[in-house]
């Protein structure tokens, strides 16, 4: 275990052994001062504590870690020596420690060197440049000489030790130098805070987010002066909000490096940072403005009443256009990513709707505004789980999701941009209507592809199988009618010199003829079963007759027209024949039914699966050109499922 993680240990340990004695001094002499003040310790160092550790355990957070344990040492320690002097107070024996009375009595500046070594250190525990190693001894020695000097000042303590006297006499001369450290040490915090600024500007996008986290706590902490000062001048003296304000801030600053350090891509930085400081501006303003209407009210009518009333309803008139102005103010200098990308947004909207733009130019707005070169945007294909962006390019479906009343429309992925999962979110809401009309366009712009090619696919089946008749007719039917026809003619010739054996002719005849009238037959009931004169429920039945496996049905005996029925007829012809051929099925169930206006075929075995319906199928054409739909489910090993809706009127 390094220096760093054993220290960060110890300290963790001390601070929870000094808030441990300040909960019990505060039972053996319990006030509410005593009791605020452990309260406080109480939010603040097991907080701090237990960040402190989660940060040791990565190597890069070693330092911060460190830091984060002193901070929570610091507050405990000023915690420990505040309810302790409230206990001696009442104890009645100061006088036997007012040595360490005094020599505790500017401890509290810990607190703020701890804090400001953490500015100097953030986020990856090293310097900033070399220039700056003499910054962390200059920092600690001036807060010890000046906490050492405090203990030979001869000005009164504070309560509740005004009344005991100083146990020391005047400093020692080498001790002169500790009322020259206390403006040293001022200007050395402000150097650290300055410090990560200019790191800031010479970091990567990882430390840059992790320096905005740090700063989002940090908006606390120059606010707090600033609204002490507003209370006093308003109220006479400071009050809760500011006390709640300095405590927030002194606890949202661990919180805030613990994140950075282990998670700064939990949340949307730049929108945490820029609803702090838009919120920070906006109560310091409605705090000035509710103090001078009220006070010139007040100078005015000479009662303070009617001031407070007057400062309260100017403060309500100014909070919502003013924060708005606030808003747009604080997002163009915090979060220009947000204001670009929703306004370029909202531009596109404008130009879509006046017809000046094509919705489709989504993508490349959203890049450009976003500063993403990679970002794609893609639009859900109905039907499927398919995500195509504009140009029919496939999309990956773990981005941010568009949603438009609850269903998912489109997402949004992220290329090598900056931009965070919470403005892409943001950004995803605020263009549903531009994604869904582009969805649709493309649907639209689908279908009719889809039906062009499937009307081309028709005509070419179409001449397809008037070739493959005329081939049988000419090589069957026509051939034995052809030779019939001579048969009889050359037997014709020669009936007179009796030569021919008329009875064997006619015989012969009868059969070519009934050969012939059987290949009629099948050609014409490759067009339309002729069975489907008795209706489909017999002419399913006459096909599953002679199959050999068990074929289920389940089929509805009401009339049809022909053309739903014969779809649906050899939809089931079809789907029983693989079945038997490729699926290796031995059982198969068949289902006809009458649902919401719709003829639902449904063809299932229990086969192999892993069946799938072709892109040039004409089975689907010959569905599609009714208005209906074709859908084949066919996991690997666990049977394949064909249904046909057909639109059949009631």
């Amino acid at each position: 275990m390094s220096w760093a993680r054993r220290t960060t240990v110890a300290a963790a340990l001390l601070a929870a052994v000094l808030v441990a004695l300040a909960g019990a001094l505060t039972g053996l002499a319990p006030s509410a001062a005593a009791l605020l003040t452990l309260g406080i310790a109480l939010v603040v160092v097991p907080t701090s504590t237990a960040l402190s550790i989660l940060v040791a355990r990565r190597r890069d957070g070693v330092v911060v870690a460190m830091l984060l344990g002193l901070l929570s040492l610091s507050v405990a320690l000023v915690t420990a020596k505040e309810v302790w002097l409230r206990w001696l107070a009442e104890d009645g024996s100061p006088t036997a420690w007012a040595w360490l009375v005094a020599i505790t009595a500017e401890n509290a500046w810990w607190v703020l060197a701890t804090f400001g070594l953490l500015l100097l250190y953030f986020p990856d525990g090293r310097l900033p440049s070399l220039r700056w190693r003499w910054v962390p001894p200059t920092l600690v020695v001036s807060v010890a000489f000046v906490q050492a000097y405090g203990a030979f000042e001869q000005a009164p303590f504070r309560p509740p030790m005004e009344n005991l006297a100083r146990p020391f006499g005047s400093p020692p001369s080498w001790l002169e130098f500790g009322g020259f450290a206390f403006f040293v040490m001022l200007p050395l915090f402000v150097a650290c805070a300055v410090s990560l600024l200019l790191r800031y500007r010479r970091s990567t996008a990882t430390q840059r987010q992790q320096i905005k986290w740090l700063a989002v706590a940090g908006v606390g902490m120059p606010l707090y002066p600033l609204l002490c000062l507003l209370e006093i001048l308003v109220w006479g003296h400071a009050t809760w909000f500011s006390g709640c304000v300095g405590l927030a801030s002194l606890v949202s600053t661990p919180v805030a490096a613990g994140i950075a350090v282990l998670r700064h891509d939990l949340y949307d930085v730049d929108k945490a940072l820029a609803l702090a400081t838009t919120w920070g501006v906006l109560t310091v303003g409605l705090l000035a403005t509710y103090a001078a209407v009220s006070s010139a009210a007040g100078l005015a009518v000479g009662d303070s009443h009617v001031g407070v009333a007057v400062g309260t309803a100017a403060t309500a008139l100014v909070l919502l256009p003013g924060l708005r102005v606030v808003r747009r103010a604080v997002d163009a200098r915090t979060y220009p990513l947000r204001r670009a990308a929703l306004a370029a947004v909202d531009r596109l909207h404008r130009e879509v709707s006046a017809g000046r733009a094509q919705p489709e130019q989504l993508q490349e707005v959203l890049r450009s505004a976003l500063r993403d070169p990679g970002l794609r945007v893609g639009y859900l294909v109905p039907g499927s789980a398919t995500y195509l962006d504009s140009s029919g390019g496939e999309v990956p479906d773990d981005g941010v999701p568009v949603w438009l009343d609850g269903e998912r429309t489109g997402v949004l992925v992220r290329g090598s941009g900056v931009a965070s999962l919470e403005l892409l979110r943001e950004v995803a809401d605020r263009c549903t209507t531009l994604v869904e009309v582009v969805r649709l366009r493309s649907e639209v712009a689908m279908a009719l592809e889809q039906a062009q090619s499937s009307r081309a696919r028709l005509l070419e089946i179409g001449y397809e199988e008037r070739r493959r008749m005329e081939r049988d007719l000419h090589d069957g039917a026509q051939q034995r009618l052809v030779s019939l026809g001579m048969r009889l003619r050359l037997a014709q010739r020669h009936l007179d010199d009796g030569t021919v054996e008329v009875d064997n002719l006619l015989d012969e005849s009868v059969a070519e003829l009934g050969t012939a009238v059987a290949e009629l037959r099948q050609i014409a009931h490759g067009l339309r079963p002729s069975s489907l004169d008795d209706g489909l429920p017999a002419a399913l039945s006459n096909l599953v007759r002679d199959l050999p496996l068990a074929v289920d049905m389940d089929v509805d005996d009401a009339p049809l027209p022909d053309t739903v029925a014969t779809t649906a007829y050899f939809v089931a012809s079809e789907a029983i024949t693989n079945a038997i051929k490729h699926a290796d099925a031995t059982r198969i169930e068949l289902l006809v039914v009458r649902r919401d206006g719709q003829l639902l075929v449904r063809v299932t075995d229990d086969g192999r699966g892993g069946a799938r319906l072709g892109v040039r199928s004409g089975l689907a054409d010959r569905v599609a050109a009714l208005g209906g739909s074709l859908h084949v489910a066919s996991p690997e090993g666990q049977g394949t499922e064909v249904e046909a809706a057909l639109p059949c009127a009631s």
